[in-house]
């Protein structure tokens, strides 16, 4: 058995005593430290563009960034949206291009950027569009657009700058809901695109008849593969924002077989519903330039007319008038002077541009046929007033998206069928009734 002597014993306790005080000291200081939760000190709006836009490299990295935003200027968002949404931003810049410099956008700029938000129809966002902070990025690849990149930061109401979440979210189902749109025109599958139809902004209520939305998603996958000839890949994000998405597709077809660029908007209202805005254009065709009578091709817009041809066609008509001469003739004789001369018929009149004596003795060229009230008169073989809007759409389907307007040029003359609809009197069906039938030369 060892015994302690008493000295030693009570050096011992000192010593241990010490020992518990020096950590009774630091635990009461971790302590504190937990309690204040090591809270990090905010950062101002340069500190978080530069967060941003370095997140925005590909070799950055993203979680060590995140984790430098405190926690209150992150409104809740977590890392995975963090890096979701930034890579919905890096979809602006060009393929293998990097970030050389950003700067933020003040002043009457900033006004300006942030006014147009609001004026596209952005209302349910106004506040929150009122409290961005505009920051521009510079890279050194090429936008076809020639558009800069701009990011938006938020403000609280005290001035604090931070992400909001709501806003990162919609940029992501934005862009989420457009990659679905156009993969599915990529995959050209009609049961898809029909679906989608429903979502798109045009003029005109959607018509109900599941045949003529069949047209319509048919003339779209067909515009998709014939006219676009840029590839998803190469589609350009020109912006996006919490209510707006906008593509650019750089090489387009023209009806002239002209390449062109064209643009995609995707928008999103403050309930989430989503809106496509990817017009399409229905051009008149040739067979349709055409007066048609008890079903027979009679005289075409623009061509040269006689009184002797109309009255073989149509019988003679129930008047003639003209109206007061529009070009003086080079000869100075008034009589030789152009004018518009009206020739009327039951139900439709035809309007001749020329040089006019009498009722017999006229000269000149079809600019205008105009039908209201003719069940033998019509354009073309299908547009008659007997008929529906439904009808156009099986022939036009997107002239609902013209206004039901439809135009083409042909040889650097341009001619133009406007059709009008009683619309105060609609079918049990949801069709509305034609009826005018306006064909003419414009210009």
């Amino acid at each position: 058995m060892t015994f302690i002597s008493g000295k030693n014993t009570g050096s011992r306790i000192i010593r241990y005593m010490s020992v518990m005080l020096v950590l009774c000291f630091f635990c009461g200081m971790l302590t504190a430290c937990k309690n204040k939760h090591f809270q990090k000190k905010k950062i101002d709006a340069p500190e978080m563009a530069r967060i941003v836009v370095d997140a925005l490299q590909d070799s950055s990295d993203k979680e060590e960034l995140f984790n430098r935003i405190p926690d209150e200027q992150k409104d809740g968002m977590t890392f995975s949206e963090f890096y979701e949404y930034i890579s919905v931003l890096q979809k602006m810049m060009p393929g293998g291009s990097r970030v050389s410099s950003f700067q933020i956008i003040m002043g009457e700029e900033k006004d300006r950027l942030l006014q147009k938000m609001i004026f596209d129809e952005t209302h349910e966002y106004a506040d929150l569009v009122r409290s961005c902070i505009p920051v521009q990025v510079q890279v050194n690849g090429f936008r076809v657009s020639g558009m800069p990149i701009v990011i938006y930061l938020q403000t609280k109401t005290d001035g604090t700058v931070y992400l909001n979440r709501s806003w990162a979210k919609n940029c992501m189902e934005l862009y989420s809901f457009s990659a679905h749109y156009f993969e599915a025109y990529a995959n050209e599958n009609l049961t898809d695109v029909i679906s989608l139809l429903s979502y798109t902004q045009v003029k005109e209520p959607l018509p109900g008849s599941r045949d003529i939305l069949k047209e319509k998603a048919r003339e779209m996958i067909r515009f998709y593969s014939h006219n676009v000839k840029s590839t998803y890949d190469d589609y350009e994000i020109v912006s996006v924002d919490a209510s707006h998405l906008v593509y650019l597709q750089p090489s387009v077809l023209d009806s002239q077989l002209q390449t062109n660029r064209r643009t995609v908007r995707f928008r999103s209202n403050e309930e989430g519903v989503i809106s496509v805005i990817d017009p399409i254009e229905s051009e008149l065709k040739t067979a349709d330039l055409y007066l048609y009578y008890n079903g027979r091709r009679t005289v075409r817009v623009g061509e040269h007319a006689a009184p002797s041809q109309l009255e073989s066609l149509f019988g003679k008509p129930l008047t003639v008038s003209c109206g007061p001469v529009v070009e003086k003739a080079l000869s100075g004789d008034p009589e030789d002077g152009l004018r518009n001369i009206l020739i009327r018929y039951p139900g439709f009149t035809i309007t001749v541009y020329g040089v006019y004596h009498d009722v017999e003795d006229w000269d000149g060229t079809y600019t205008r046929f105009r039908i209201w009230d003719s069940e033998k008169a019509g354009i073309g073989t299908d547009l008659q007033v007997t008929k529906t809007s439904w009808d156009v759409l099986n022939r036009y389907p997107f002239a609902d998206e013209a206004g039901y307007e439809l135009g083409v040029s042909i040889d650097g003359e341009k001619y133009q069928l406007q059709i009008g609809l009683d619309r105060e009197n609609p079918n049990s069906d949801g069709s509305i009734p034609i009826d005018t039938l306006i064909l003419q030369k414009a210009g």
